[in-house]
C-alpha cells in the first residue's frame, strides 16, 4: 500500500547505524570481523535501497518536473502500443477508489505534513535521485500539485484503445497546460500508422512547434505533407473548398451559412444556388471566384450562355438571327431579351406537343435577371463582402485555383484527394491577425470535409473506408454546423475527431445555444483533461468522471479527574468513528491543481487514468 510510504523515514536511522557500524567494524580487531562486516554491509545495502526508493518517492511528491521522451524511445513505445491496437499517452496509472481516498486525505493535510525530501541532503545526491530525462517545470510554485503523479507505485504506459477513439475525443485545458504537446504526441503516432490512415489538422493559432513536428514525422514516414495557410500564400498549397459536393445546393449552403441568419441569408442562398446550377448546365465547375463574379456583376452573361446551349442542344435553326431581330412578332431591346422571348416561345410550342423542354437552371437565372434591381442590391450588400474576402486577391487564387495558370506552380488539392493519397493536411488559420477571413475560410473547408464524410458513408463500403483523423485546436474558433455533423455522423465514415478547448462556455458563446453545446459535448466520448480554470467546465468534467465512496475517520480524546478520586488518579477516553460518504471520483481541487502536461483521461466505457504527456525531443 502506498499509504505506508507516507510514514516517517525510519530506515534512514537504520542506514546511518549500519554504515557507522560497518566503518567501526572495518577498523576494529574483532575476531571474525570480515564475516560480521559482510552482514553489516548487506544490512546497509538493504536499508539503502529502501531509503533510496523512499527518497525518490518524496521527490516526486514535492518537485514539479516535465518528462522528456526521445523520438526513438517514443517509436518503441508507440509500436508496442499499436501491436495492442492502442495509442500511447505517456506514463501514468489507473485512477480508482483507492487513489480518490488517498487524494482526499492529502488535500486535508497541512502542506507541511506532506512528506518531502530532507533539506540537508547534498545537491549531487538529489540530482542522482531525480528521474531521468526530465526538466524542471518553471511555472510558479503555487501552480499545480506535484504529488498527483505519485499516488501509485505502479507507474507504466497509459494506452488508449483505437476502438475507443472512434467515439471522438475532447482535450480540455487552460492556456499553457499542454494541449499542443498532447496533439504532438497523438499526431506523431497517427502518422506512423502507415497506409490507409489520413490526418487533417486545423490549427487556428498556427502553432509552429506542432507544424514542425508533423512535417518531420511525415518526412520520416514517407507521407505527403500539405501545408495550407491563407496568410502565407508563398508557402501554401492551393485548396479548393468547393471541389466536393453531393448535391449542387450544398455549395450555396456553404457560402450562405457564413451570413447571419435571417431573410437576406435565405435570398442569398437562392441566388447563389441559381448561379451554381447555371454554371453546371453550361459545363463549368463552380468556384468562389466565378460565383463572386456572377453575383457581383449580375447573371446576364451566364444566362446568355445557358440560352445559347439550350437552343444549340435543341438544334433550333437561326436562333441567333431570330433573337437579334425579334421573335414571335415582338421586338427586343437586347440580344439577351430576344433569347429569353425565343426561349419562352420554344418552351410553349413544345408543351403543346406534349414535350417538356423547360430547364430549371435557365428558369432560375431568368427569375434573378427579372428580379427588382434595388431589392437585389440590398440582398447582396451583405453577401458581397464575404465573397470578396474569399474570392479576391491571393486568398481567391488559393481557394479558387486557376488550373490554366501555368505560372502558378503551387499544388492544387481538395479533401477527397488528400484522403485518396493518405496524405497529411495541416491547415494553419490566421485567427489572431485576421479573424474574420480565418473564420470564413475555416468554415468553408470544414463544410467540404463534412460533405466528403457524407459521401464516404453513402457510397464507400465499410471494409474499404480509411481511418481519417481530424484534429481541431481551439474548436470554439472553428465550430459550426459542419463540425457538429462530423461529430454526429462522421464515425460511420471512418472519421475520428479530436477537438481542443479551454472552457465549455467558449462553445456555448460561439453556438449561442446551451443545448447545442451539450450536443457537441455529448458526441465526445473520450475526455483528456489538463489543468482547468473555469468552474463550469470543472463541474461538467467531474460529473463525467463519476462518483465513489471514501472514508472519513474522526478521533476524539477526553480526560479528567473527579473530586472523589485520589490526586494522582485521572480518567481518559479515546473514541473513533468512521463515516463513508459519496463524493466525486476526482476531487475538484485536483483538476484545478494539475501541473503542466499532467492529465486525467476518461476513455469510452468509463476507464479513467492519470498520466503525464511527455515532451518529444529529437
Amino acid at each position: 500500500m502506498i499509504k505506508n510510504w507516507f510514514r516517517p523515514l525510519y530506515e534512514l536511522n537504520a542506514l546511518i547505524f549500519w554504515s557507522i557500524a560497518s566503518l567501526l567494524m572495518l577498523v576494529s580487531h574483532f575476531p571474525y570481523k570480515y564475516l560480521a562486516l559482510i552482514v553489516m554491509l548487506t544490512m546497509t545495502g538493504v536499508r539503502g535501497i529502501t531509503v533510496e526508493k523512499m527518497l525518490r518517492f518524496r521527490l516526486s511528491l514535492s518537485v514539479k518536473y516535465l518528462q522528456i521522451i526521445f523520438v526513438k524511445d517514443l517509436y518503441l513505445k508507440s509500436d508496442e502500443a499499436l501491436k495492442q491496437k492502442c495509442l500511447y499517452l505517456g506514463e501514468g496509472y489507473e485512477w480508482d477508489q483507492e487513489k480518490a481516498q488517498l487524494s482526499n486525505d492529502l488535500l486535508g493535510m497541512p502542506k507541511a505534513d506532506i512528506p518531502a525530501i530532507p533539506g540537508w541532503l547534498p545537491d549531487p545526491l538529489v540530482q542522482h535521485l531525480m528521474p531521468k530525462n526530465i526538466i524542471l517545470d518553471k511555472c510558479p510554485v503555487d501552480i499545480g500539485k506535484p504529488w498527483i503523479k505519485a499516488l501509485s507505485i505502479k507507474i507504466g504506459p497509459v494506452i488508449w484503445p483505437l476502438k475507443a477513439i472512434e467515439g471522438h475525443t475532447l482535450i480540455a485545458g487552460t492556456t499553457g497546460a499542454g494541449k499542443t504537446r498532447t496533439y504532438e504526441l497523438i499526431s506523431t503516432q497517427i502518422i506512423r500508422m502507415g497506409k490507409g490512415v489520413v490526418l487533417i489538422i486545423i490549427d487556428p493559432k498556427n502553432d509552429q512547434d506542432l507544424k514542425n513536428r508533423v512535417k518531420k514525422e511525415c518526412k520520416k514516414a514517407n507521407k505527403k505533407f500539405l501545408y495550407f495557410k491563407q496568410a502565407e500564400p508563398g508557402k501554401s498549397i492551393r485548396l479548393n473548398p468547393l471541389a466536393n459536393w453531393n448535391q449542387p445546393s450544398e455549395i450555396a449552403t456553404r457560402i450562405s451559412q457564413l451570413m447571419e441568419d435571417g431573410p437576406f441569408r435565405s435570398f442569398a442562398h437562392l441566388f447563389i444556388d441559381r448561379v451554381v446550377k447555371g454554371e453546371l448546365y453550361v459545363g463549368d465547375r463552380p468556384n468562389l471566384r466565378s460565383i463572386f463574379g456572377y453575383v457581383q456583376g449580375r447573371v446576364d452573361p451566364l444566362l446568355e450562355r445557358c440560352l445559347v446551349k439550350f437552343f444549340t442542344d435543341l438544334k433550333v435553326v437561326d436562333f441567333e438571327l431570330k433573337a437579334r431581330g425579334g421573335s414571335a412578332g415582338k421586338s427586343s431591346t437586347t440580344y439577351l431579351d430576344g433569347l429569353l422571348s425565343l426561349y419562352n416561345v420554344t418552351v410553349a410550342d413544345h408543351k403543346k406537343m406534349g414535350r417538356n423542354v423547360q430547364v430549371e437552371a435557365i428558369d432560375g437565372l431568368m427569375a434573378t435577371y427579372t428580379h427588382d434591381r434595388d431589392h437585389y442590391s440590398k440582398i447582396i450588400a451583405t453577401l458581397l463582402p464575404l465573397l470578396q474576402m474569399l474570392a479576391t486577391g491571393e486568398t481567391g487564387l488559393m481557394l479558387a485555383p486557376d488550373v490554366d495558370d501555368l505560372n502558378d506552380t503551387r499544388e492544387i488539392w481538395d479533401t477527397q484527394r488528400v484522403i485518396n493519397q493518405d496524405a497529411v493536411l495541416y491547415i494553419g488559420m490566421d485567427s489572431l491577425s485576421n479573424s474574420e477571413v480565418a473564420k470564413a475560410v475555416n468554415s468553408m473547408i470544414l463544410a467540404e470535409i463534412a460533405s466528403v464524410a457524407g459521401a464516404i458513408y453513402n457510397f464507400v463500403e465499410e471494409k474499404n473506408r480509411k481511418q481519417i483523423y481530424l484534429l481541431i485546436d481551439e474548436v470554439a474558433e472553428a465550430i459550426n454546423e459542419q463540425v457538429i455533423q462530423v461529430l454526429n455522423k462522421g464515425r460511420g465514415a471512418g472519421f475520428r475527431a479530436f477537438v481542443a478547448l479551454q472552457t465549455i462556455k467558449d462553445l456555448e458563446a460561439k453556438l449561442n445555444s446551451a443545448p447545442k453545446m451539450l450536443q457537441v459535448l455529448g458526441n465526445l466520448n473520450n475526455q483528456i483533461i489538463l489543468r482547468l480554470e473555469d468552474s463550469e467546465t470543472v463541474k461538467w468534467v467531474i460529473e463525467k468522471m463519476g462518483e465513489t465512496k471514501i472514508s472519513e475517520m474522526n478521533t476524539g480524546y477526553s480526560q479528567g479527574t473527579g473530586t472523589e478520586q485520589h490526586i494522582f488518579e485521572f480518567s481518559g477516553n479515546i473514541s473513533r468513528s468512521e463515516k463513508r460518504e459519496r463524493t466525486s471520483l476526482i476531487p475538484k481541487e485536483l483538476i484545478l491543481g494539475l501541473p503542466n502536461l499532467q492529465y486525467f483521461a476518461r476513455f469510452t466505457g468509463g476507464h479513467i487514468s492519470t498520466g503525464t504527456i511527455p515532451i518529444i525531443e529529437d
